[in-house]
């Protein structure tokens, strides 16, 4: 038997929120409502849900010099929808299988002096919980599954985190600046389909590998600034390495998996940017 235990005893003022502490918690519940296909042999598809539930806080310590805040989450997605390009390249949407999303995501800043240093990351597990068919409901044979359950929901990369470094100094009546910044995430898969029927010949085709995965990339940008009680001058560079990371892939049409287009992020980009308060 658990002994009885006077919890009141364990408590003391630090243990308890206070104004730098902030913790919280949410469940929210949205939708997207369903529609129909262009094509008329193309059955309409449904409303999709998404129920989350979250976790968090939000701090300032040491005397306001740090910030760090954090969640933690997990979102149910029921029949979720999904688009393709079908026979003739017409788009086709469609219900899937129910998804489920666990994630936590931190950011923390520091301020010491004039440096200030930022950081943040996200890490999301997002699998579907059954499987995808030809159609919405499955007929146990195994046949008609196009990804079964677990496959990882594309496009969403497993791990994203960036790191910022700024330095500001006076300079008369202004503020100088120097700030770095790199950013990283990590690959995802363009497609979700595992197993379809090629358009045309039949044969049963992976349209993950065909279009292609979205390879990891990191980026990083750098500025150099003064600012003023109303005028502010940047000279940047974003994209230093001019990196060609993916966001996207995808092809013209149903069937012409042998090129598939890729989606890029902003090249290198290097200008210079003015501003004024009125």
């Amino acid at each position: 038997e658990i002994p009885k235990r006077d919890w009141s005893s364990d408590v003391c003022s630090s243990d308890l929120p206070t104004d730098d502490i902030l913790l919280y918690g949410t469940w929210s519940r949205g939708f997207r409502p369903g529609g129909i296909n262009r094509r008329g042999d193309v059955p309409d598809y449904a409303a999709d849900f998404l129920t989350n539930y979250e976790l968090g806080w939000k701090t300032t310590l040491l005397n306001g010099a740090l910030r760090f805040n954090g969640a933690v989450y997990q979102q149910n997605w029921d029949q979720f929808q999904f688009s393709f390009l079908g026979e003739n390249s017409f788009t086709v949407i469609q219900n899937g299988p129910d998804a489920r999303i666990r994630g936590v995501e931190m950011d923390a800043n520091l301020t010491a002096g004039g440096f200030t240093f930022g950081a943040n990351g996200a890490y999301t597990d997002a699998v579907t919980r059954t499987d995808l068919c030809t159609t919405v409901t499955c007929d146990g044979t195994g046949d008609d599954v196009v990804s079964p359950s677990g496959t990882r929901l594309p496009i969403t990369p497993r791990f994203k985190a960036s790191a910022t470094a700024r330095y500001t100094v006076p300079v008369g009546a202004a503020k100088a600046y120097v700030q770095g910044l790199v950013a990283h995430q990590s690959s995802a898969a363009s497609d979700i389909r595992r197993r379809v029927a090629e358009t045309g010949t039949g044969r049963l085709v992976d349209p993950s590998q065909l279009i292609g995965r979205l390879p990891a990339f990191t980026t990083a940008n750098i500025a150099l600034g003064m600012e003023w009680s109303n005028y502010t001058l940047e000279v940047f560079a974003r994209n230093v390495t001019d990196e060609r990371g993916q966001v996207a892939r995808f092809i013209q049409c149903g069937s012409c998996y042998q090129r598939p287009y890729a989606v890029p992020i902003t090249p290198r980009m290097i200008g210079i940017r003015g501003g004024a308060k009125f």
